[in-house]
């Protein structure tokens, strides 16, 4: 399955969003850990919400290596497009 980048961005936006304590604008360079302040524990429920929504299997020590939304597009659009 091939993913539209702005679609994708858009719709993690979207699921950041909900689970931020932040309530700042989500762009492609913000911090999931740091900027939205989403714990551990959240983005394991974030991760497993988004492989159900993209029906894809994301690899653990791949999301360790996640931080910006950037990277977590990236990564999806990835493991979608295998």
């Amino acid at each position: 399955m091939k993913l539209d980048q702005a679609s994708l961005f858009d719709e993690i936006s979207k699921v950041l969003s909900a689970r931020s304590h932040t309530g700042i604008t989500i762009t492609p360079e913000t911090r999931i850990g740091a900027d939205l302040e989403i714990d551990s524990v959240e983005i394991f429920d974030i991760v497993m919400e988004l492989e159900d929504l993209y029906d894809i299997s994301f690899p653990i020590e791949q999301a360790s290596n996640i931080d910006t939304v950037r990277d977590l597009v990236a990564t999806i659009r990835q493991l979608a497009n295998v």
